[in-house]
């Protein structure tokens, strides 16, 4: 991807007042020299979220989302760094200089064709739904769903006609290419096909599929009638700007919901969400396919603590149940499951029963752990009229390694015992069945996890904190910084590992501004450093972080003058190591001599 030039992103930066954009989403109030609202990121009764127009940042002292402009608009829109600066940039009329790459700017290029595409055969599709007397049976299978016109207005439905060039020769005369539709995965192609590809959707029903921030990106389209010899659902395969495990159907009109009730319920299919949402239930997502990746889960979490799996009573969604575990748990998200009726989809249940029935259905959902036993207690009576213990042992095995899964040692704690009582099993027996069977994440989900890792929230001490927040702001001190190796800062304390990643962005920038900080240091930085204050400056921040060094040196020697006195204490100890280590310790108390001695110069501290 080309490398946009950071003086382009200093003037991005610059002149995008960060009270300014934020008031373009959402109001502020102003609270004294900083401005505030109700956090967009999680919920909550009192305004947490905090806007300080002098150091250009934002900081949720509720939740930690913090940093600048740039993130901001990244968290709210869900976009990348790079299109974050470019929808910047546009707003402020900044022509970008970037890296020329011939590669990139093909693939960008064919990126927004794709694009083009994608939103124009949606309205043309929607189009035939409305207009073409050929759609005829796919309006009628909408009247029997109970789906108005004015719901598939709302939803884009749309309807591909059966012709097996239709769409191709639609497209050709708008002006699209070949390779163009191909590479969009609306046309399919065989080995021996000599007409040049054919419409990948016949005669179906077509839902775009669209990104959390509403472009469509590729389709999902269901036959007209289940007696037909086809899949149900045949849906885009991956392309340049789809990919399917990424993407949550109904997260560009339901994620403030989501926040709202900091809870989503999963569904499996578009209808049933569709028909959810417009019944009121609008806290609403549902993947692409049945059950979770590592991606979505982790795009999930940016809205919600808890999901309630609704997926189909039969065999396959009551699976995909127990598939979708792994990614949500390791997401830190609290898993419920409600059990819909035998023959029962959210949809058939709205209709037959009402949405209240629907809704009751979701106050009655469980916690995955005790559904999984109640499941398996009900097949077990059903197979042979008991739930033996050899039952008990089997399902506890199956839930040990998902209980390992649990982020937070208390809750994993509690969880444990409620399943171990429930089993007649004890904590052990279930930590030994966790060693034995513990779950094997796939190589994507193992990406997923590390990636998990690397975006949790940083703290770090106060120690640290100055030195970084002065680090920042100086080149002078960053310059020391850089020479520092007997002993290197992280060997002084194992926190200041951060310092190279944080600082680097920032090499020969000469007294950068707070909103040029935060515009190039690394976005898993910027919600630690939004909670600082940036403004408190020392008169001599070099001579602050020099005292703040010679402290954390002091306490360093004192910790290996103490563990070379507990040596002493070693029986048996030779006469040769005896003398050797009174010897460390007294070359060690010079040390720490020295550096408590009086400063040449004054080294102020800061206020």
């Amino acid at each position: 991807m080309p490398r946009i030039a950071e003086e382009s992103i200093r003037k991005v930066a610059d002149a995008s007042d960060i009270v300014e954009i934020i008031q373009g989403y959402f109001p502020l109030k102003r609270a004294g020299t900083s401005w505030r609202a109700i956090c967009p990121f999680h919920k909550e009764k009192s305004p947490s979220f905090h806007v300080n127009p002098s150091r250009q940042s934002f900081h949720c002292f509720g939740c930690g989302a913090g940093g600048g402009v740039f993130k901001f608009v990244m968290d709210y829109e869900h976009l990348d760094y790079p299109s974050a600066i470019r929808k910047l940039a546009q707003r402020a009329g900044i022509v970008l200089e970037e890296d020329n790459d011939p590669a990139e700017q093909h693939r960008r290029d064919l990126r927004g064709r794709l694009m083009e595409l994608h939103r124009e055969t949606s309205a043309w599709f929607h189009l035939n739904l409305l207009r073409n007397r050929d759609a005829d049976h796919a309006r009628e299978y909408l009247k029997k769903r109970g789906i108005p016109k004015e719901t598939a207005v709302t939803w884009q439905i749309g309807y591909a006609p059966a012709g097996w060039e239709t769409l191709r020769n639609w497209a050709l005369e708008k002006g699209f290419t070949r390779e163009e539709l191909l590479q969009g995965g609306l046309l399919t192609i065989r080995e021996d096909d000599d007409r040049g590809g054919y419409d990948r959707f016949r005669d179906r029903l077509m839902f775009p599929i669209r990104n959390d921030y509403g472009e469509v990106i590729a389709f999902s389209g269901r036959i007209l009638t289940d007696s037909q010899k086809e899949a149900k659902y045949v849906n885009s395969p991956e392309t340049p700007i789809f990919s399917k495990g990424r993407i949550l159907f109904g997260l560009d009109k339901t994620k403030r919901p989501m926040i709202e009730a900091d809870e989503a319920v999963v569904m499996e299919g578009q209808i049933d969400l569709i028909s959810a949402f417009e019944k009121g239930v609008t806290n609403v997502v549902a993947p692409q396919g049945t059950a979770f990746t590592p991606e979505q889960a982790r795009l999930l979490k940016r809205f919600v603590e808890r999901v309630i799996l609704c997926f189909d009573s039969d065999t396959a969604g009551q699976n995909a149940v127990e598939k979708s575990l792994s990614s949500l748990l390791s997401a830190g998200i609290g898993v419920k499951v409600a059990s819909l009726p035998k023959g029962e989809d959210p949809d058939s249940l709205i209709r037959r029963q009402g949405v209240e029935a629907f809704r009751e259905l979701l106050r009655g959902s469980v916690d995955f752990f005790d559904h999984a036993i109640d499941r398996a207690e009900r097949e077990a009576i059903e197979r042979s009229g008991s739930f033996d213990p050899r039952e008990k042992a089997n399902i506890g095995a199956r839930l040990a390694g998902y209980l390992q899964l649990l982020p937070e040692a208390v809750l994993r704690e509690t969880t444990s015992y409620r399943v171990g009582s429930r089993l007649g099993l004890s904590e052990a027996a279930l930590k030994e069945a966790a060693a034995k069977n513990p779950i094997v994440f796939s190589e994507r989900e193992e990406i997923g996890a590390q990636e998990a890792l690397v975006s949790a929230p940083l703290k770090v001490s106060a120690s640290t904190e100055l030195i970084c927040r002065l680090a920042l702001l100086s080149s002078e001190v960053r310059d020391w910084l850089s020479q520092q190796n007997a002993p290197s800062p992280e060997k002084l304390d194992p926190e200041l590992a951060l310092l190279p990643d944080l600082l680097d962005p920032l090499r020969g920038v000469e007294n950068p501004s707070l909103s040029t900080v935060l515009a190039l240091i690394p976005e898993r930085f910027q919600p630690l450093i939004s909670s600082w204050e940036l403004e408190k400056m020392p008169g001599s921040p070099l001579a602050a972080v020099q005292d703040a060094f010679r402290n954390l040196h002091l306490q360093l020697l004192k910790k290996e003058q103490q563990y070379a006195g507990l040596l002493l204490r070693t029986p048996g100890l030779s006469s040769d190591k005896m003398l050797s280590v009174q010897k460390e310790i007294l070359d060690l108390q010079a040390k720490i001599n020295d550096l408590s001695a009086p400063a040449t110069s004054a080294s102020p501290a800061l206020r």
